[in-house]
């Protein structure tokens, strides 16, 4: 009797020390570097917070705190006499540049840091200020070539378990008339999804299941989407939808790569000018 009371107690909570295994296992969120891109620029893109401080550390911690993807700084001595006075030192912002460096202006008295130096993102790349850029792939693939896919552009399919990140997303596929994407959520066994990187959905108490979903069949049902109504839904992983990829930050940054592009078309259009210019001489 005693021995089968212990192995009762065994069967009922093992399952639970396991789900709290899953949840203590959970690393610490990813802090994230801001790698040097550009000296003497600043990027014109939207400010999330400025402030003044002498030292690149205190400006990236506020970078951290507003969950900047890049910043402008100004370090000690940049400012030269003569140059136009500066009101803030530190500028923290919503975005990164993406390939081209569209934004980015010459100034001496400020350089550019950006957490995606390597690789930069590609010019289609959609920001979500405070969250990250992403990239909608509208060709449809199953849930092994939307991984493969992802991978091929440095990215993992997007996290979508806060509220945030749910509704912010949807409005990425709104905006471009997509109605679902395939994202990182996958049932791994009959009744438990996970994120990618092995983080239990039973881990967070945010839910945005349309009705009906997660349909019960996880052998059929054991992948999901976002919608553009902001819902979830299970689907078969062999199924083909839409990906919505999440580029992964990194570096270090290889020096003018960011304007690699903007040279590319410059030589373009003076290629074609000379070429123009030798087809109209009589």
């Amino acid at each position: 009797m005693k021995n089968f009371i212990t192995l009762l107690l065994v069967i009922i909570f093992a399952p639970l020390n396991m789900a709290n295994y899953k949840c203590n296992k959970e690393s610490p969120p990813r802090v994230p570097k801001y790698h040097m891109m550009e000296k003497c620029h600043r990027s014109k893109l939207g400010i999330a917070a400025k402030a003044n401080y002498s030292t690149l550390t205190s400006c990236q911690r506020l970078g951290i705190e507003k969950k900047a993807l890049a910043l402008n700084f100004s370090p000690t001595n940049a400012v030269k006499e003569g140059d136009e006075p500066l009101e803030y030192t530190c500028e923290v912002l919503k975005c990164a540049e993406a390939d081209g460096g569209l934004s980015l202006v010459n100034d001496t008295r400020y350089d550019y840091y950006s957490i995606y130096a390597r690789p930069i993102p590609n010019v289609n790349a959609t920001c979500v200020p405070a969250t990250g850029m992403f990239y909608l792939l509208t060709t449809r693939h199953n849930f092994s070539q939307a991984v493969q896919e992802c991978a091929n552009i440095s990215a993992v399919l997007a996290d979508i378990t806060s509220e945030q990140r749910t509704d912010t997303l949807a409005q990425v596929l709104a905006g471009a008339s997509v109605d679902a994407a395939l994202v990182g959520l996958r049932r791994t066994n009959e009744s438990s999804f996970q994120t990618l990187n092995g983080d239990a959905l039973d881990c967070t108490t945010y839910r945005a299941w349309a009705p009906g979903h997660p349909r019960r069949h996880a052998a059929q049902y054991d992948c999901a989407l976002i919608t553009r109504q902001r819902t979830w839904r299970s689907v078969a992983c062999k199924g083909k939808h839409p990906v919505l990829c999440e580029l992964v930050p990194g570096g270090p940054y290889k020096r003018g790569s960011i304007f690699a592009s903007r040279r590319r078309k410059s030589n373009d259009t003076y290629g074609n000018e000379d070429k123009s210019s030798k087809n109209n001489k009589y």
